[in-house]
């Protein structure tokens, strides 16, 4: 087996179950089996209800037809389902089933960016984003270990960071056509926000586990605050605010006179001027 990358001082704590050995080149704080003897990480496995979450508001929300936002949200679906796998099992297999749907949503993210700056592109955009998801799925599944752990870490930070400044560039031109938007800027905070806590409790669950598992002789805790789990709930609500952004500047360049409406007073939602908002959900 490939080494495999273990958040330091919590894995003498681990309990067999009934997926063991892990095969998945990382190992998160969580100490394995100690909930089901069926789940390894029960909790990281259960908090992916979050994306779930963001991806039925997606759908439910969503104020157009276009398919490309319908194959964005269902490929949420398929990033929570695949969390679900990875976490419950710690299976190589799994892990990939977690790792793929998130490049796949990141490349369908930065065509729907792309196309919103710069125009429609032609058929050779989408072959190219095809040919990069293929050759991607491809050096994730014939890897592991360190090699792809890291691979796989610095490709789809690289996309975040693209999004984000796709963002940046759409957000500064259609402001200086339209001036400030105080919504569209809470939306931006939110993101922001989120994404940063969920980034801060992820590096500290995989670098500083030995102080924080609640079980080793290093922990200053007396119990493990399970960050790997939040992290899946901040980082879900971070991508479906950063979404809402997307689907505001794609529709605002269009001429759509697109706005951000607020269903329950809490959840943001793109809305389009003179389109009736969708059924029940409409607050």
């Amino acid at each position: 087996m490939a080494p495999v990358i273990a958040a330091g001082g919590s894995s003498a704590f681990d309990k067999i179950g009934y997926w063991s050995p892990n095969t998945a080149s990382v190992d998160w704080c969580e100490n394995n089996y100690v909930v089901s003897f069926y789940v390894a990480e029960f909790w990281n496995t259960f908090s992916n209800i979050a994306c779930f979450i963001a991806a039925a508001l997606g759908v439910l929300l969503f104020p157009g037809n276009e398919r490309r936002f319908k194959f964005l949200f269902t490929t949420f679906v398929f990033v929570g389902l695949g969390s679900v796998f990875f976490h419950g099992t710690l299976r190589h297999k799994m892990q990939l089933l977690d790792e793929l749907p998130m490049l796949y949503s990141a490349t369908i993210i930065m065509f729907i960016l792309v196309e919103a700056k710069y125009g429609p592109q032609g058929k050779w955009f989408p072959a190219l984003l095809t040919a990069w998801i293929a050759t991607t799925t491809f050096i994730f599944s014939t890897t592991g270990g360190q090699l792809q752990f890291y691979t796989f870490q610095s490709t789809y930070t690289f996309l975040q960071f693209a999004m984000i400044y796709l963002l940046r560039v759409l957000h500064v031109q259609q402001r200086a056509i339209h001036g400030p938007n105080a919504d569209v800027s809470i939306l931006i905070r939110r993101a922001f926000a989120t994404a940063f806590f969920a980034v801060t409790i992820w590096l500290i669950d995989l670098r500083l586990c030995e102080f924080v598992n609640g079980v080793g002789a290093r922990s200053i805790l007396k119990w493990n605050p399970q960050l790997h789990a939040w992290w899946h709930v901040f980082s879900a609500a971070a991508l479906y605010h950063a979404t809402m952004l997307i689907e505001y500047y794609h529709y605002d360049v269009q001429g759509r006179r697109p706005y951000v409406g607020w269903w329950k007073g809490l959840v943001p939602v793109i809305r389009l001027a003179n389109q009736h908002p969708k059924g029940m959900l409409a607050h």
